[in-house]
């Protein structure tokens, strides 16, 4: 197998190459698992063999399971909140008081705790009750698009409970750890919860997009928003989560209650699974050393009950309910696909002696300094041309901690600039799935939503560069 450690990099290589080429994750990450299976098995038939063993043996394990269940069931509960007429009632409230810009702006940062648990749900939910607010107070639809998504993904991604982006980055971060041989000694959640201080581009990019609610690009913005008095509502809206109409009559509760029960179970359930592991003697302690997948999976199920018990009081039918709950779940397919297929590629690349060949070509040679702002940079790359911030970090994440290791670098600082690297592309990325939501919300036109967005976006990812340059000098 030493002598063959080298094609271990080819299927990662390979699919990122076709994924920046085609702009195609699904059947990039097909090619690169097909033909690192055909290294393994080079017959006629072994590829193929291989390659769905793979896949049955990533579906079949408990914990990747409890990952793709509740990413499928949280996109469910997020259906029911859409079609509970919650947003609505929250839209309603807040056009009574809200009578300037920077009143909507506020409005819209203050929203956070009611629509942080999903990205996409931060963007619709709060883009629901903002737009109209907008349009009244004559904001240009370019900032609105580029406030929405700047505060989705860098948002979420720095919350360590309750989201979506909890069971992914734990499964990723898991993946990366077995990959490098310090899976038993190391807790990925544990992991991650040391990288979300060190994310620095979410971090600088949240500070400058505040900021920007006073301090504005003056050649993007006094047009945008002397045209947007005059400007007509686009009808042609394609995103299925805005086109859902309210099946109750709209109240706030139906928003706050789902909510604030996925929350509340979640630090509940992470305790409650954590106290009594070693030195879980402490809430701090138990929640670190928790099993977050169990709990995130529990809590939601939970919270999925009681949305329904309240919603089916409000002549909400069962048969609705569960059809409503398909649908959304169905909305996260293609990333559920995405992940049922990176694990394998990663898992396949690592029987082929992907971190021996990380050891012995980069383990002596490569600078330890160097390597957080070399993977922030390779993720951002990699998102901005293929759009996807998790196909991104699931590709680099496998051989993004077996280099930390071999270095001697710090892991959640390498954890960070992989996860961080993600999140511009998502805000950034012409072809990203959350600016296009986030244009379609803000009824904004893309190209100019895009050129208003990068002057910001590029130098928070500048300023971030630094940081992790800065970081990896100085935080071993």
């Amino acid at each position: 197998m030493d002598k063959i450690t080298w094609l271990s990099v080819l299927p990662p290589i390979l699919t990122i190459a076709i994924a920046i080429w085609s702009k195609k994750i699904i059947p990039s990450l097909l090619i690169g698992l097909l033909a690192g299976s055909y290294l393994l098995h080079p017959t006629v038939t072994g590829g193929f063999e291989t390659a769905v063993d793979q896949i049955v043996k990533t579906l079949t394990d408990k914990d990747n399971l409890q990952v793709l269940l509740f990413l499928y069931l949280f996109s469910g509960l997020i259906a029911l909140i859409k079609k509970s007429g919650g947003i609505k009632a929250f839209s309603d409230i807040a056009e009574k008081h809200i009578e300037s810009k920077k009143g909507v702006f506020f409005t819209l940062w203050a929203l956070i705790p009611v629509t942080f648990i999903d990205c996409g749900f931060r963007v619709v939910g709060a883009g629901s009750i903002i737009r109209s607010l907008a349009e009244k107070n004559r904001i240009a639809k370019e900032r609105l698009a580029f406030m929405l998504n700047n505060t989705a993904s860098p948002v979420v991604e720095l919350i360590p409970i309750a989201t979506t982006f909890v069971g992914f980055n734990v499964a990723i971060i898991s993946q990366g750890l077995k990959a490098a041989g310090v899976a038993e000694d190391n807790s990925a959640y544990y992991i991650w919860l040391k990288a979300i201080p060190l994310e620095f581009f979410s971090i600088v990019a949240i500070i400058i997009t505040f900021l920007s609610i006073f301090f504005q690009f003056k050649k993007f913005d006094k047009k945008r928003e002397h045209l947007a008095e005059k400007a007509n509502s686009r009808m042609d809206m394609d995103m299925n989560m805005e086109d859902d109409k309210s099946v109750l009559k709209p109240r706030v509760i139906n928003l706050i209650a789902p909510v604030l029960c996925v929350i509340i179970l979640s630090f509940f359930f992470f305790w409650f699974f954590g106290k009594n592991k070693p030195n879980g003697t402490s809430i701090i302690s138990a929640i670190t050393n928790t099993e977050p997948n169990r709990a995130m999976l529990v809590s939601l199920f939970i919270s999925i009950i009681i949305s329904g018990i309240l919603y089916f009081t409000q002549k909400y039918g069962l048969k609705k309910m569960t059809a409503d709950i398909i649908s959304g779940g169905n909305e996260i397919m293609t990333t559920l696909a995405i992940l049922a297929i990176a694990w394998p590629l990663a898992a396949v690349s690592q029987n082929l002696g992907l971190s021996s060949f990380i050891q012995q070509q980069l383990g002596n040679s490569l600078p330890a300094w160097s390597v957080p702002v070399s993977l922030f940079l390779l993720s951002s790359a990699v998102t901005y041309f293929i759009g996807s911030g998790w196909g991104a970090a699931s590709l680099i994440m496998p051989f993004a901690i077996p280099l930390a290791v071999s270095v001697s670098s710090n892991i959640p600082l390498c954890v960070a600039a992989v996860i961080t690297g993600g999140t511009f592309g998502d805000v950034t990325s012409p072809v990203a799935g959350m600016t296009n939501m986030s244009s379609n919300i803000a009824h904004a036109d893309h190209a100019k939503y895009l050129k208003y967005a990068s002057p910001y976006n590029f130098i928070s990812a500048g300023i971030a560069a630094v940081l992790f340059l800065m970081a990896g000098y100085f935080y071993h």
